[in-house]
């Protein structure tokens, strides 16, 4: 229930952002039923793919990739949140439609059974939480404990579609050790996408991997993966295949986190 009551307020805060905003997309959605709506809901305020960037916001890298459609690019970026987030929420709170979100996310949590309200002043204390924060659609994550680099790589393309790249790494001679894809046509339905499987893995060849003085890595290949299934948590992609995907990616420096050793 802690995952949905987070998307809620990830929904609220979407929702309240494109407030003002002429050429924000609507945030009118069919009522949810169970989390994956609300999910996807959530999912649906995100801007355009191939929009302007926003203050505060960076091309971290790029995978140029055919999944049936042709080249295309899918732009991964990094996105300071602003500052002065919190006063801004403020602001967007005490209007109509800002008590409109606050409702309509109470109802949902009351459908999800969740027992849990939220109201203003949960908003403002989690959104205020991120003020100056940067969360980067890549990174490179240093399992310390399995002695493993797990780089993601994630672009979003002009068309709405969202691509991802998941490359483990020994953290010592940072040999490829496993690979994984996923292509999501629409980056607004959460569930429906294609994987590859366990005992089918993309095909990559590693042309750079390494750490910059910055203690960031630099990364770029190349990769492909053929008949690529529809994950079983898909309902309109349920049962189709993707016969080829292929590209290549660049990053020039993608942030390292370190995760928290268990018992630590």
């Amino acid at each position: 229930m802690r995952n949905s009551v987070l998307v809620i307020f990830l929904a609220i805060a979407a929702a309240l952002a494109a407030c003002g905003n002429p050429e924000a997309p609507s945030t009118t959605a069919p009522p949810a039923d169970g989390l994956r709506d609300v999910i996807d809901a959530a999912a649906t305020k995100s801007p355009p793919a191939d929009a302007p960037l926003q203050p505060g916001q960076t091309v971290q890298g790029t995978i140029e990739a055919d999944v049936g459609r042709g080249m295309q690019s899918f732009r991964s970026l990094a996105t300071k949140v602003a500052d002065d987030i919190g006063q801004q929420m403020d602001a967007r709170l005490d209007t109509g439609a800002g008590r409109k979100a606050l409702d309509d996310a109470n109802r949902k949590l009351d459908k999800l059974g969740t027992g849990t309200r939220i109201d203003a002043g949960d908003v403002r204390d989690f959104v205020g939480g991120m003020a100056g924060k940067v969360f980067h659609d890549s990174d490179v994550r240093n399992l310390a404990i399995i002695s493993s680099l797990q780089v993601s790589l994630s672009g979003k393309a002009a068309d709405g579609g969202k691509l991802e790249i998941a490359l483990s790494f020994d953290d010592k001679n940072l040999k490829l050790s496993r690979a994984s894809l996923s292509y999501r046509p629409d980056a607004r339905a959460m569930f429906e996408f294609h994987e590859t499987e366990k005992d089918a893995q993309p095909q990559v060849a590693i042309e750079r991997f390494e750490k910059n003085a910055d203690g960031s890595y630099a990364i770029s290949g190349s990769f492909s993966a053929t008949n690529v299934p529809a994950s079983k948590l898909a309902k309109k992609l349920k049962g189709t295949t993707l016969p080829q995907i292929e590209g290549r990616f660049d990053f020039a420096a993608l942030p390292l986190k370190e995760m928290p050793k268990i018992g630590g």
